[in-house]
């Protein structure tokens, strides 16, 4: 005589089971949170530095290929999108001069990704008083120059006069920054991390980008 085969019985967890389990993987993130957010904002400031540094390279490129200035402008302007209604410089776009002798935009309105900005304290290239010598407007060394004009600054990308910072590349490669000995001799503009690196007088994390005046070279600084 055959006896029936007992039914399997199909195993599940218990809930205290899946609670330990959610616990441990709770706790695991806990440990890896700091590391991926510093992960993440290390990526921020690489990228906008890059976008910024291409456009300078690129910048100086038309200058040279199409034999005339370069114009780029650092507008200072609030980011209502962010909640930051104070005004900083967080955005650039090239120019440069048209059949009519205007200079007139010939790239896209690159504005800065929060929370990545520009620490203007250590920024020598966005300081229009960094250049006061006589002698340097002697040689036609003009820059850092300031201005307005209208830039996609409003609701909707509505036009509205804003203040600028500048300086050119000219068509053999170097800028309109004075080119001085010493440590006067120096042109950079430097993005951090975070609303409180702004105002920090040594960011631990930023990404300086250096301009050589003599022949436009641009140089990377990280700590």
């Amino acid at each position: 005589m055959k006896t029936p085969n007992k039914t399997s019985r199909r195993g599940a967890f218990s809930l205290i089971e899946m609670m330990v389990v959610l616990g441990v993987v709770g706790l695991l993130l806990a440990f890896a949170a700091p590391n991926l957010f510093s992960l993440i904002s290390s990526n921020s400031l690489s990228g906008e530095g890059v976008v910024l540094r291409n456009q300078l390279t690129y910048a100086q490129q038309i200058a040279v290929s199409k034999n005339a200035d370069v114009e780029i402008r650092f507008f200072r302007m609030p980011d209502y999108a962010n909640a930051a209604p104070e005004e900083a410089f967080r955005a650039y776009q090239l120019y440069q001069y048209n059949l009519d002798g205007e200079l007139a935009p010939i790239s896209t309105f690159f504005r800065i990704k929060a929370p990545v900005g520009v620490h203007e304290g250590l920024s020598t290239i966005l300081d229009a008083r960094a250049n006061t010598s006589a002698a340097d407007k002697k040689f036609g060394f003009s820059s850092p120059t300031v201005g307005r004009s209208d830039a996609p600054v409003g609701e909707g990308g509505r036009l509205q006069s804003t203040e600028y910072v500048a300086f050119r590349f000219r068509p053999d490669g170097s800028t309109d920054l004075p080119f001085r000995t010493g440590s006067d001799d120096t042109w950079y503009i430097t993005l951090v991390q975070g609303q409180g690196a702004l105002n920090a007088d040594k960011p631990d994390n930023y990404l300086c980008l250096q301009v050589n005046p003599y022949n436009g070279q641009v140089s990377e600084f990280r700590p």
